[in-house]
């Protein structure tokens, strides 16, 4: 019995939690698709949906029974936990919330093996989903921007960035998953994929931070310098961890259309800055947050109103609080990247933490499986 007890322990502990992340993942990318307009897609969502909290809800349960959490543990997930109820009640969202408790009760499992479900989480439900638009089952959004060279695809998403998106943290997962066995011609595949998808969405940031993930990878593998995890690399995790969040806070800050340089920096980031500084003074910023309904599509009689940049979003609709606490977790996370001495993953965060100045999924578990860096506080692997 006993026996039976602590097989089923450790299939919870792991297997089961990965499933629900797996099955979580899965169906925030089939609903970013247009298998949302088919008619079983929301029954099929909130199976999954509810399949993935009922596994990490027995996990916790098990956890807590075993006394894997400490008191100041439970402390610290209670109160945090309570704020980050009260700012999804304010914001009318719970993603974020949900992907608190998703990174608390994975603590114990190895990141590796999150940041690999999460790869093929995206990978598969992409697949299904190109098979479904080969196959006609659901339609291509074509998106024609006139002054521009080619319209932009979706292959079978919502928006064509999705698609652009996906396959830009598909690589970040890859590259990590890969490190050091990573061969030259694998990352030739991943610059032809990265060019095909840029060729077909016409999206740069995915395009632009893809290819430098691969540039900085291949540094890494045949430049000898590049090559061990360096002291000081842990100061600019630290310095990134805050620069970029309070970079783009100034610049949308100080955005003034009569000022050449603001309005340079705000053509290369397709107008992100001029959107966010309107966002700003037209619905300021809360401690705790506030509802905002942004809209983000051309076709509607509404303004575009949108507000691309993942730290700005998360200021206007979680709060000044979550802003500040977003970069102290940042701060905890490069301490305990630098602990590892990660060369792989030191890079791949900050690359992902500069990808979030531009766009909004860093804290969204339907693209990015980052903040799952806390389990590394109990990880073993050592990639030194």
């Amino acid at each position: 019995m006993l026996v039976n007890n602590l097989k089923l322990k450790k299939i919870f502990e792991e297997k089961a939690f990965l499933l629900s992340v797996f099955m979580l993942m899965s169906m925030y990318v089939f609903s970013l698709s247009n298998i949302s307009s088919l008619s079983f897609s929301k029954p099929l969502f909130l199976v999954m949906r509810l399949l993935s909290y009922s596994l990490v809800a027995i996990k916790f349960a098990i956890d807590l029974f075993d006394r894997e959490y400490s008191l100041k543990e439970m402390i610290y997930i209670i109160v945090i936990g309570l704020f980050m109820l009260y700012i999804s009640f304010n914001s009318h969202t719970i993603n974020y919330l949900v992907y608190y408790i998703y990174v608390v009760v994975g603590k114990n499992v190895k990141y590796t093996k999150i940041i690999k479900t999460a790869f093929l989480a995206i990978f598969i439900s992409s697949f299904i989903i190109l098979f479904c638009f080969a196959f006609g089952i659901i339609k291509d959004v074509v998106k024609i921007d006139l002054g521009k060279r080619r319209d932009r695809h979706s292959f079978g998403f919502v928006f064509a960035s999705y698609f652009a998106t996906y396959s830009f943290y598909a690589i970040l997962y890859y590259i990590y998953l890969r490190n050091k066995n990573l061969k030259l011609f694998e990352l030739l595949i991943l610059f032809c994929v990265a060019v095909v998808v840029y060729y077909i969405t016409d999206t740069r940031s995915a395009f632009a931070f893809s290819l430098l993930a691969i540039i900085i990878t291949f540094l890494v593998k045949y430049v000898k310098a590049f090559n061990a995890y360096k002291s000081f690399y842990k100061y600019i995790l630290y310095f990134c961890s805050v620069f970029f969040p309070l970079s783009i806070f100034i610049l949308s800050i100080i955005y003034d259309n009569n000022k050449k340089l603001l309005v340079f920096i705000n053509g290369i980031l397709s107008g992100r800055l001029a959107l966010t500084n309107l966002a700003l003074k037209e619905y300021h910023i809360t401690l705790f947050g506030q509802y905002i309904k942004f809209n983000a599509r051309f076709d509607t009689i509404e303004r575009y109103n949108v507000v691309d940049s993942a730290y700005m979003l998360y200021l206007l609709i979680l709060g000044a609080v979550f802003f500040v606490l977003m970069i102290v977790l940042f701060i905890y996370m490069g301490h305990l990247i630098s602990n590892k001495k990660d060369v792989y993953l030191f890079y791949i965060f900050i690359i992902a933490l500069a990808h979030a100045t531009f766009d909004p999924q860093l804290l969204q578990m339907s693209h990015s499986a980052f903040m799952y860096v806390l389990s590394y506080k109990n990880e073993i692997i050592n990639y030194e």
